[in-house]
């Protein structure tokens, strides 16, 4: 979907009030994607750790600001005045759910871009997946935000292979997600030009067919969902997310 110049207008109009977000926390919805690749293995748990990585650097544009507030608001349960209360996943991480928020919508809007692929899109189809929860874990082996299958897209993804590894990235904001998401970004991308739409694209993602599913009609009602947070007015603390 080449709907970035939609992103940059939606952030333009972005006010700093005050609004009661909504956001209960999706299910965990894991990928059936057909397996492919050779089985991978564990012997990289001993590689370097995660936090002496040297990351790159994005400075995000008004998409990723539009896109931290929207998940952000998306991953609040409650809210009274100053206080706010996370989806669970996020109250117990160890570290700090808006910094998480942060940091993933920079990857997000980053692989996205790169791709020519509608950010918002990508961060519906990883809502719909994990509920934007990096430690998911699907019912044969799916991991990361956009779920990726062990034997297939993930096959070469450090993240999905690797328990000790995942074990180190837990106290990282970003949660060692970059090579996840844009391994998920590439492949909506390569479906969505083997597709010709969307909504089968999304299909594809999910089942390894072109064809409109169920998922695709729940991704893009998330991605919706999300623009819509996004256009509301906020509070000016949550104006704040992305210094």
């Amino acid at each position: 979907m080449r709907n970035l110049a939609l992103v940059i207008a939606i952030a333009s109009s972005l006010q700093v009030e005050a609004q009661d977000p909504e956001g209960p926390q999706p299910e965990s919805e894991p990928e059936a994607r057909e397996a492919a690749g050779s089985e991978a293995s564990d012997a990289d748990e001993t590689a370097e750790d995660p936090e002496n990585t040297e990351e790159e650097t994005f400075d995000p544009g008004p998409s990723a600001i539009a896109l931290a507030r929207a998940l952000d608001a998306r991953l609040t349960v409650w809210q009274a005045g100053e206080r706010r209360v996370y989806v669970r996943h996020c109250r117990n991480a160890r570290v700090d759910c808006r910094a998480r928020v942060v940091a993933l919508s920079r990857l997000i809007s980053e692989s996205a871009h790169r791709h020519q692929v509608d950010p918002f899109l990508v961060a519906a189809m990883a809502l719909r997946e994990s509920g934007l929860n990096p430690f998911a874990e699907g019912s044969v082996g799916e991991r990361g935000i956009v779920q990726l299958h062990p034997r297939g897209v993930g096959s070469r993804v450090r993240f999905v292979r690797s328990e000790g590894y995942r074990r180190r990235c837990e106290r990282r904001p970003d949660a060692c997600q970059a090579e996840v998401i844009e391994a998920g970004a590439s492949h909506v991308a390569s479906a969505m030009e083997r597709c010709g739409s969307v909504p089968e694209a999304l299909g594809a993602y999910n089942t390894g067919v072109c064809q409109e599913t169920g998922y695709s009609r729940r991704v893009l009602e998330e991605r919706e969902n999300l623009l819509r947070l996004a256009k509301a007015r906020v509070s000016a603390r949550a104006a704040q997310l992305v210094d």
